[in-house]
Order: structure tokens, then sequence, then C-alpha cells
């Protein structure tokens, strides 16, 4: 059990984990929480959300991230425009996708169920990384990120030995928000695809 993190949404706000109350699966991944989701909140979503066993019993709580449908996709779609700024034009279509799976198939709350990166440490560290991720996004939102790569990575020749994404991965938010999801490699590059960003669907 808890063997992955998922994405689900629910018509009424949840106030437990397998509890009786409607909820549909919107995605899935492994020990991590992809770019995507993560896009959809901020640091005053964060929740405690009672955990109960198959049993009906409870066996403790954790804090997740719970927020409103209408409140994620405005905001989802603002992050998403300036992180396609950021990466790039390979993740269009990605970002898109995933708004609009959402829009057509998500109920009135979404709920981030990020039990299994809970048990796999203490609770403050696993509030802290979930803390220093969301920070990396709400850095990307502000007049702060600078949205366009250097002037010198456009350059015929010295371009090639500019990385453009070198200044903005200094952020300690934004590279630790890339790293958690996979979107980074431990050699600095970026890896783009369906399931690291959106997860398995």
């Amino acid at each position: 059990m808890f063997q992955c993190t998922s994405l689900h949404s629910h018509k009424i706000l949840p106030l437990s984990i397998n509890s009786d109350g409607d909820h549909r699966l919107l995605a899935s991944s492994g020990y991590q929480l992809p770019l995507c989701w993560l896009m959809l909140f901020q640091e005053s979503d964060l929740q405690v959300q009672k955990v109960y066993s198959n049993e009906g019993e409870q066996t403790c709580e954790y804090t997740t991230l719970i927020c409103s449908k209408a409140e994620a996709l405005p905001r989802y779609q603002l992050a998403a425009e300036r992180f396609k700024r950021l990466l790039g034009q390979r993740c269009d279509t990605y970002f898109d996708y995933w708004h609009q799976y959402l829009e057509y198939n998500a109920d009135e709350y979404l709920f981030l169920d990020a039990t299994a990166l809970w048990m796999t440490g203490d609770e403050q560290a696993y509030l802290d990384n979930l803390n220093l991720s969301l920070s990396g996004i709400r850095w990307v939102m502000s007049d702060e990120c600078p949205l366009q790569p250097s002037r010198l990575a456009s350059l015929p020749f010295i371009g090639r030995f500019v990385d453009p994404l070198a200044p903005i991965l200094k952020h300690e938010g934004l590279r630790h928000l890339l790293i958690q999801s996979n979107v980074l490699d431990a050699d600095g590059g970026i890896y783009i695809d369906k399931s690291v960003l959106q997860g398995n669907i």
C-alpha cells in the first residue's frame, strides 16, 4: 500500500484518505511528484489529512495539498506559460494537454496523495521538501525570475558554451523542484516527457 504518489479529484472537500467518499484517480507516479501536479498548488493549500486503514481505523495524520479546481486551473495556466518559456518549446504540448485533461476530467477538488513520500522519512523532512518545491514555483511566478535566457546564449559562437538555464537553476527551490520531479538529471540535463511532467494517466 502507498507504493506510489497519486493525484485525485473529489466532488466534495476531502477530509481523509481511504474514506468512502466519491473520488477519481487522475494520475499516478512513482516516488516523485510530477511537475504539472505541483504547479496546481501553493503553500496555502497544505492541509492535514487523517489516514485510515482498510478496516476503517484511523492510523495517523499527515499533511498534503488540497485545493479547488476553480483555483487550481487558472493558477496552473499562468505557471505553465512561464515554465514553457524557461524549459523551451520542447514541452508546450505536454503542459497544454494536462490543462485540458483536468478541465474535462477533474471534479471540484484536487487532492495530492503523497503518503508514499511521507512514509519514507520524518514528517519535517517531508514538509521541508514539499515547501521547497513549492517555493521554486512561486519564484518562477515572481518578477525576480529571468524568463529570457542570457543574450550570450544567442551569439553564434559563444552561445555554444553558455548554458541558458544555468542562472535560473541557481535558485534552490527551482533546482529542487526540477530534480525531485525528474526533469533535471544528475548531470544537469533537462529531460522532458509525458510521464515526468504528468505522471501516468
